[in-house]
């Protein structure tokens, strides 16, 4: 049988991005958008009187700047802390923080109880942090935060946080419907983020690692894991992990230069799984997501058009209630292989224009928005309306079922797709007709390299304009 002729169409090459912002330059710059006229705000600083129950310091234990009242058990060494018990009723009380090189220490048993508001990210006030190229280890440890701005762990400044076996849950204070939010600047989630809350339980930033083993971390809104303001790089990995979501958040958030990874870990999230800001990356290898919204929202705010958000699903069971992955003017590239994915809603991935004011505008050529399925039996929607970029969707050895509407399509010659509704599509490679089919009263609209139509064997049409 003659094949489908493709339309020859040459995809934008993606460039790298120059985007290089320091904190100061994201605080300035959130400040004159958001704030301005007004004196600035940085939601980054901590109380500059804040204390930790136990504070590690180039390498030596503090004991005259450790706040020793808070601690109700254990024994502490700079190097080697065992069922510690802290409990810090004042929102400027921390529980461990070690600053600078040469401070390493593990903790092997504890329970770190925190109230009162917080304020800023990081610092002494944090139930266990690490600054300035330290270096810490958390086993067996329960980090339990209330309060607004009141993070469990917190990496910072070329530091690195591991943590087995432990649990870390953040409660923030209460919020909703008829509930005063708190005032200023970043002391809530941006609007554009469609979450809820007032604190994130834990945040990996400049430069900065964090490992996650066997270990549960739990928010009550906005976020349990974050990556930001990396200042060049940061990673964050998750391994056999539950992260949990009770209400309006999100499970992780990749900034750019942000390098995300799950490895068989288990998402129950009244939010989304996962969010991706212009130039982060985030791979799930072998997960399970269940998400009240989402499985990813993607956008790109106050950054460069060259960004490419990439989200990399290998394996494993993902269910959302709305759109699987949803994009608000931003390039990307996602790739799902071998995975169970649903969508309630039908829609696999829908783009839409961002209606963020601070919204990063499309260059003369963008990248756009690249869908490969690879090894995969689907069904669900691919819905493009972002009018700035094109998307590019790529079938390898995989069944779709569902409709695509303004698609530039591939498929190998193992592949098929079945529109479930009218589509609109332009076909980038050769294809026997039968790879393509609709059910009756369905027409596929195609531009390829011959005019033609041609009837489809579930009853359908399939019309190709040059």
């Amino acid at each position: 049988m003659e094949k489908v002729k493709a339309k020859t169409l040459k995809k934008p090459e993606r460039l790298s991005s120059k985007l290089s912002m320091k904190t100061a330059d994201i605080v300035k710059q959130v400040n004159s958008l958001a704030n301005p006229g007004k004196p600035p705000v940085n939601w980054f600083e901590g109380y500059p009187d804040a204390r930790a129950a136990v504070h590690v310091k180039d390498g030596a234990y503090l004991e005259d700047s450790s706040k020793n009242g808070l601690i109700f058990g254990g024994r502490v060494s700079k190097n080697q802390i065992k069922d510690i018990k802290v409990v810090a009723y004042q929102g400027n009380e921390g529980g461990i923080y070690l600053e600078g090189a040469g401070s390493e220490a593990k903790v092997c048993g504890g329970v770190i109880h925190l109230l009162g508001d917080g304020k800023g990210v990081g610092g002494p006030a944090t139930g266990a942090a690490v600054k300035n190229q330290a270096n810490l280890t958390l086993r067996n440890v329960i980090i339990d935060s209330y309060g607004k701005s009141r993070f469990c762990t917190v990496a910072e400044q070329f530091s690195t946080l591991r943590a087995y076996d432990s649990l870390f849950i953040s409660h923030g204070v209460p919020y909703g419907e008829g509930i005063a939010s708190p005032a200023g600047l970043m002391a809530t989630p941006p609007p554009a983020l469609e979450i809820g809350g007032n604190c994130r339980t834990h945040c990996t930033m400049s430069n900065s690692y964090s490992y996650f083993y066997d270990s549960k971390i739990i928010c009550d809104g906005w976020g349990a894991l974050s990556t930001e303001t990396a200042e060049g790089f940061v990673y964050l990995e998750a391994n056999d992990c539950d992260i949990i979501v009770t209400k309006r958040g999100y499970g992780a958030y990749a900034d750019p230069d942000c390098h995300d990874y799950f490895n068989r870990c288990n998402f129950d999230i009244d939010g989304m799984a996962s969010i991706i800001a212009g130039e982060g990356d985030m791979t799930f290898t072998d997960c399970t997501a269940a998400c009240a919204t989402y499985f990813c929202l993607m956008h790109c705010v106050m950054g460069v058009p060259e960004e490419v958000g990439t989200l990399v699903v290998k394996g494993g069971t993902i269910r959302a209630r709305q759109e699987l992955v949803k994009i608000k003017s931003h390039n990307a590239q996602i790739e799902f292989t071998g995975a169970d994915i649903k969508s309630d809603s039908k829609v696999l991935v829908h783009t839409v224009l961002n209606d963020d004011p601070c919204a990063t505008k499309a260059g003369g050529a963008p990248y756009g928005v690249n869908v490969i399925f690879k090894d995969m039996d689907v069904s669900g929607d691919l819905l493009h309306e972002d009018p700035e970029r094109a998307m590019w969707i790529s079938l390898n050895s995989t069944t779709l079922k569902g409709a695509i509407i303004n698609g530039n399509l591939a498929l190998d010659a193992g592949s098929k797709w079945t529109a479930t509704a009218d589509s609109n599509i332009i076909l980038l490679t050769d294809i026997y007709p039968a790879q393509i089919d609709a059910p009756e009263g369905v027409t596929i609209k195609a531009k390829g390299g011959q005019a033609g139509a041609y009837g489809l064997a579930g009853g359908g049409r399939l019309v190709v304009e040059e």
